[in-house]
């Protein structure tokens, strides 16, 4: 049986994913509230179980959005890091229109194999409501599974693979991430 080794972080259940998610969509609404005209950048991972997190999870994540901070230069307004027991997250708010970011984290998920956990959420007030850029807005394919290649959210809505098989893949993912 394979040992996990990187997701050494506490467990979680299905209140506090759903608790996390409310606070998300509180936090998302009050950015752009207060900058109505910016496009806010909200990442996750991509991480299945009820353990989220890891110590090697938090470096690689600080690390990853350290590098996309400097690629978005100037246009971020400001960014924030939380390290949650319900998974690492952090915000961009920025000065890019939503279809120009999202092309951009289209990119930036391919430029390294940590960025396959990543959820690269671009997010904008649409007649005063949340509206998430999607991959279709830009007429793109699905996003890929970590385990076999096909459509993400169609092998997750299936369970196409055993929970121990896809938290091999983060775990080998995140190990190279690290090393």
């Amino acid at each position: 049986m394979f040992k996990l080794t990187i997701l050494n972080g506490p467990q979680v259940d299905l209140g506090q994913m759903l608790a996390a998610k409310d606070a998300r969509v509180v936090k998302e609404r009050a950015l752009l509230v207060a900058a109505p005209t910016n496009t806010l950048l909200h990442v996750t991972l991509r991480i299945p179980g009820p353990v989220k997190t890891g110590t090697r999870i938090e470096a690689v994540f600080s690390a990853v959005m350290q590098t996309l901070a400097q690629q978005l230069g100037e246009a971020v307004r400001s960014s924030d890091i939380d390290l949650l027991p319900t998974g690492p997250e952090a915000y961009f708010l920025t000065t890019l229109s939503p279809l120009s970011l999202k092309r951009l984290m289209v990119a930036f998920e391919n430029q390294q194999r940590f960025c396959d956990l990543l959820d690269l959420d671009v997010i904008t007030l649409r007649d005063a409501e949340l509206y998430q850029v999607s991959r279709t807005d830009l007429a793109l394919p699905p996003r890929a599974c970590l385990v076999c290649g096909g459509d993400a959210k169609a092998c997750a809505r299936s369970r196409r693979h055993g929970l121990p098989e896809v938290q091999q893949v983060v775990e080998t993912i995140v190990k190279e991430s690290a090393s």
